[in-house]
């Protein structure tokens, strides 16, 4: 038989294979996470003729002859290249922008995908939604730290949907406090040109102005309890004085009337406001010529909470924030760090892949962080379906990382990557394979009849 009918025959074989791949591309045009494919050709086995003969003084060398037997596939390479995001507007929907692979478990066995539709499922556990693989990364400490270094371990938030209570320990002031604020006289009908000065250990301030605010705080317990806090100036100089020795002071106090009995602070001995009115001195709210805060920075205070039978609020108040200009009185706590037991009602995914709870209490926290596996050859990574990938012995083994750190590619929160499949390159390939297979068998029909012809030689 014809040699060339074998070639053309590799040739069909082959050309069948590539459209095999095209069809599974164009298949998988609209698959999330989808990465493309491609057949590469080579020529197969050749039957030599004659070998080559070298130059010589009389005659010149030779070049070797063979005839080929055909092609055979070198190779259907996979294609890693990213591919556009469509936006979602799902939270737990995840793309990567740059590189890197979602790592998911099941069984006991890794795999690592692109397609990032994910959602919690209903223990907590953060699973891809096509066939509940569990997706790894990190999970926060109590205090809402990550640690990347360590292991990573199936992401699980089924003990994080509620949140205990927290103690105030802290309370943080801001804005600002009128420079040209009306100053309170020892007595109601102080004459302003004839002043009387102010006692701060005994008088409250009368006939003049005051900022009030308050911030809620929280025991142990959760229980609330509003501070209520007095800013006003007044006049401590001498009976019938200049009015040029004024100063700010703060009354800090639990009942919004500020009764009570009326106490100095004590830096040495933290003041139970429990009961008192705490006044705090000049020396404390105090302000340079510019209007900057120049006092002391942090005071500290308790609050009795044996009634709870719970441990008191020790707090401390950092005023560091504070201006005094002449512009409209907006001082305020603006930060506490106390709250009271918090339920899940939502959460947010950042572009590190940290996921961030919402509490009904106000509260934020984190929750976890994705982590995602490069490789040195992904091209190498072996398909199982479902677009997941496995490790094989050509692809490296997976550097772990979270989003964002040692080149891997930022999370982008609901959105997904769609398939790198390329529709008009794909119907060129498709074209030209269908040229080529048609250009076989007209070889394997040709070579017929040439055979044809050979047979009729005899009639």
């Amino acid at each position: 038989m014809m040699r060339s009918m074998y070639s053309a025959v590799s040739g069909l074989k082959n050309h069948q294979t590539r459209m095999d791949v095209i069809g599974n591309n164009i298949a998988n045009v609209n698959t999330t996470g989808f990465k493309k494919s491609r057949v590469v050709f080579k020529d197969s086995l050749y039957q030599s003729l004659q070998g080559a003969s070298r130059a010589t003084g009389d005659r010149g060398g030779t070049n070797p002859m063979a005839i080929g037997l055909g092609m055979t596939l070198s190779s259907v390479d996979q294609i890693h290249t990213p591919s556009t995001t469509t936006y979602t507007n799902k939270t737990t929907d995840l793309a990567i922008d740059g590189n890197g692979y979602f790592v998911v478990e099941s069984a006991g066995e890794t795999f690592y995908s692109r397609a990032g539709n994910f959602d919690f499922d209903e223990w907590g556990n953060f699973v891809n939604t096509s066939n509940g693989y569990r997706v790894m990364g990190w999970m926060a400490d109590k205090d809402g730290i990550i640690d990347t270094v360590k292991e990573c371990q199936a992401i699980d938030i089924s003990a994080l949907k509620s949140v205990p209570p927290n103690a105030t320990t802290q309370m943080r002031f801001i804005g600002n406090l009128n420079s040209n604020i009306g100053v309170n006289y020892a007595l109601a009908a102080a004459d302003p040109d004839d002043p009387i000065p102010f006692e701060p250990d005994t008088h409250s301030p009368v006939g003049g102005e005051a900022v009030i605010t308050s911030k809620d705080v929280y025991d142990a317990l959760g229980n609330k309890q509003t501070v209520y806090f007095r800013y006003f100036k007044a006049y401590t100089g001498e009976t019938g004085g200049e009015l040029d020795d004024i100063k700010w002071f703060c009354d800090i106090s639990l009942d919004p009337e500020f009764s009570g009995t009326l106490a100095a602070y004590d830096s040495a001995n933290p003041n139970d406001i429990s009961g008192d009115t705490v006044r705090l001195s000049d020396d404390i709210i105090h302000f340079d010529p510019n209007g900057y805060f120049d006092g002391t920075p942090n005071i500290n205070l308790v609050i009795n909470r044996d009634e709870y039978d719970t441990d008191p609020i020790d707090f401390t108040i950092d005023f560091s924030r504070l201006t005094q200009w002449e512009s409209k009185s907006t001082a305020w706590a603006e930060f506490q760090d106390g709250y009271t037991m918090g339920s899940l009602t939502s959460f947010t995914i950042g572009q590190d892949g940290t996921i961030q709870g919402v509490y009904d209490n106000g509260t934020t926290k984190n929750l976890a962080r994705v982590a995602l596996a490069n490789f040195q050859n992904p091209s190498g990574l072996m398909q199982v379906g479902n677009s997941l990938f496995q490790v094989s012995n050509n692809s490296g083994d997976p550097l772990i990382g979270a989003p964002g750190d040692e080149g891997m590619g930022a999370v982008l929160p609901s959105s997904l990557e769609m398939s790198n499949v390329d529709l008009s390159e794909e119907f060129t390939d498709m074209i030209v394979t269908q040229r080529g297979f048609q250009a076989n068998s007209r070889i394997i029909t040709t070579s017929d009849e040439m055979l044809q012809e050979l047979v009729n030689l005899k009639r």
